[in-house]
Parts: structure tokens; sequence; C-alpha cells
């Protein structure tokens, strides 16, 4: 009787037993990014994340959550010092010209183009931008986004009817009027309304808009010099400012125009009338700024096991399921070719119409984060505000620029 007894609980533990994984066959990764405030688009992409593990039972992902992509850069550098290397790491457009290039040039990530080579479902999720930007010459490819960047501005459409502007601006003589007509409105009304701050970010997006790229010839520089000097008489120059500030701003109804990509839509004030547009470029040409920043990095020193894991997770942050996820929750544009965004209009239709515009511009080009090189935009950053000052000329800056 007894050994029947201890037969039937062997038998019953066994039974138990199977379907779930013992801590020796769970995979453990850790994942380090920069989706770590309380803003929706963060809790968003946090909660993305986690549901990673629901999906994939057998992979245990530990997030490193800070607070912005800056903090990625410093807090990959502390660990990389202590020899805890993530084995995967998310920078953006922060670390192009520093993490980026230190990673790779140390070797501490690892080239993903094999694994996508033998892969066709994997093949088929990477975007095109990110191989015509990443893949190297010599076929190889260290990083993976999940979204495309983009630039242009929303603007209110309640101050610019109060202003008795009748149309979004199609040229910069129309913009340059545009920011005249709101400057005066206010004025008149005795508000501290603003059309736009002009901090770094903000100029940089309009010099890409207008020339291309800092390799433009002379001439197109000095002419987008001489328009953003306009304009500053008729808006707020903020050398100090960040997007947040801007976004503030814009939220409370204190300026007119807010530059930054479609996804902003999710931080702006939903009882805002507003709308999406694109600056032109000098022959008035709308320009759509469409970029595939940096994105995911698998850390060198993975074993085998966690950098296969690692590239499941990958493929899961571009599946179409979560793809579309990330469009909805976060206003994010897809970077999977396959995900059709017109079979999601419905979902948001500000942002839907905004992508719509993006989609019909003239001209598609990178943002200034993809297209200038680390030296050129610090030293544009350094002597822009001295020449909206009047302390250098035009001269100055593009000699200074064409030298780098």
């Amino acid at each position: 009787m007894k050994k029947c007894l201890i037969l039937l609980l062997m038998l019953l533990m066994c039974l138990s037993g199977c379907g779930t994984l013992s801590q020796s066959d769970e995979i453990s990764i850790v994942l380090l990014h920069g989706w770590g405030t309380m803003e929706e688009d963060n809790q968003a992409m946090r909660e993305i994340y986690s549901e990673f593990e629901k999906d994939n039972p057998d992979i245990s992902l530990k997030l490193i959550s800070m607070p912005s992509p800056e903090n990625v850069t410093s807090k990959v550098k502390e660990m990389i010092s202590v020899g805890k290397l993530p084995n995967l790491i998310y920078i953006g457009e922060t670390g192009i010209d520093t993490l980026y290039s230190f990673m790779v040039t140390q070797g501490y990530v690892i080239d993903i183009m094999p694994y996508i080579e033998k892969d066709k479902e994997f093949q088929s999720m990477i975007a095109p931008e990110t191989l015509m930007k990443w893949k190297t010459a010599d076929g190889k490819l260290y990083t993976v986004t999940d979204v495309l960047n983009t630039g242009g501005y929303w603007y209110n459409k309640q101050i610019f009817e109060n202003a008795k502007i009748q149309k979004t601006p199609e040229n910069w003589k129309e913009f340059l009027e545009c920011c005249k007509k709101i400057k005066q409105w206010a004025e008149q009304e005795k508000l501290d309304t603003v059309s736009m701050h002009l901090d770094y970010n903000t100029i940089e997006c309009m010099m890409q808009s207008y020339i291309g790229g800092t390799d433009s010839d002379e001439k197109s520089i000095s002419e987008a010099l001489k328009l953003l000097n306009e304009i500053k008489d008729y808006a707020d120059v903020e050398k100090n400012y960040t997007y947040r500030d801007r976004l503030r701003s814009f939220n409370v109804g204190h300026s007119a125009i807010y530059a930054g990509g479609i996804a902003s839509e999710q931080k702006i004030n939903p009882k805002l009338k507003m709308e999406y547009a694109m600056f032109p470029d000098k022959n008035n040409k709308d320009v759509a700024m469409v970029s595939a920043y940096p994105g995911y990095f698998i850390g060198s020193s993975s074993d085998t096991k966690q950098k296969e894991a690692c590239i499941r997770f990958l493929k899961y942050m571009l599946s179409e399921k979560v793809q579309t996820k990330i469009w909805k929750k976060t206003g994010q544009i897809p970077s999977n070719p396959s995900v059709n965004i017109a079979d999601l209009s419905g979902q948001n239709d500000v942002i839907y119409e905004a992508y719509a515009k993006l989609k019909k511009a003239d001209i598609v080009r990178e943002l200034p984060g993809n297209d200038w090189d680390f030296e050129q935009r610090e030293d544009f950053e350094a002597n822009i505000f001295r020449y909206l000052s009047g302390d250098i000329s035009e001269d100055e800056i593009v000699d200074s620029l064409k030298s780098k």
C-alpha cells in the first residue's frame, strides 16, 4: 500500500512539473532603454516591453529604465566600466555620434545581419531606411529600430484664425508673414503669445528643410540664415529651451507653432485645435523629414542563448501586432514596411491625417540628427545664437561649417 502511495505521489509530482520551466531552463536578458518617465508614451513602451514575457515564457526580460536617451548613454558607459554590458540597448538620436560609434568600434555590440540573412521573416520586418543608413560598406548591421522618426510642425488653428491667417503657409514668404501676423495680433490683444520658439532643435529642423544638409552650397546656407534672422524678429529666441519647454508653451496656447514629429501629438493638449504641416525647402516644396535612428543593439558579452533570445525580442518588437500597438499607443510610425498605416486610419485621425500629409510631400529628407555630422552640429549650435544676436556674420557661420 505504501509503495502504491509513493508511486502515486511521484506520478503527481511529474505531472505537475510538466509544462513548467525550471529556473535553469529560463533565459535571462537585460534591456537598457530611455522610456523611463511617467509620460503616456513612455508608460506604453514599458508595457509593450513587459508583455514580451507573456509571448515568450522561457525568457526573463529585466528592464533598466532611464528617463531619457541622454541618461542611457551615460548608463551604458558606466555599466561597461564595471563589466556589466546589457544584452539589449536602445539609444535613439542622442547616441548617434557618441555611443553608436564607440560601441561598434570597440566591439561591444554584435553584427545582426547574419541572423537577418538566414531568417526571411526577420528580413521582411527590417525598414529600408534602416538598411540605407546603418548597413556598413562591408554588409554589417549593428542596429535595428522599431519606429521611424519624423520632422515638421504642429500649429494651433485657433491662434491662426484669431490672427486672420487663412491657410497653412505654402512657402517661406507666407511662413514669415504668418509669424508677423501672430505677433501683431498678440500685441493688439495685449497677449504674450508668440508665433514660435526658436531653440536649437527648431532652428536645425528649419535649416535642414531649406538647405537639405550642411553639404549644400554656400549661397543656400547664407539664404537660410538670412531667413532665420527675419523670422526671429517675430518669434521668441530661446537658446536654452528643450522640446519639453516648447511643448509646455504650445500646450497652454503661449506659442502658435511647435516644431516636432508626428508622434508629438501624444504629448499635446487634446483640447487644442491643431494640424500638422511641413517646412518648405528653398524652392518652396514641402519637405518630409523621415529617419531611422539607431535603435536596438545586442551586447557582445551575451552568450549564444541570450543572443537568440535578443533576436526573438527584436522580432517581437517588429511584429505587426506590436507595431500596430506602438502606432495606437504612442503615435510613432512603425518601421516594419509590412504594416499598412492606411489600414489603421480611424484609430487616431489627427495622427493619420498628419501621416497622410507626410506621404504626399514633394521631398523626403533625413532629419538633421542623421544627416549632419557631430562636429558640424556642435559648431552650428555654438554659433547660431551669436549670429541671431548680431555678434557674428553669415559668412563666419558658413565658413565655419564648411571647414568641418
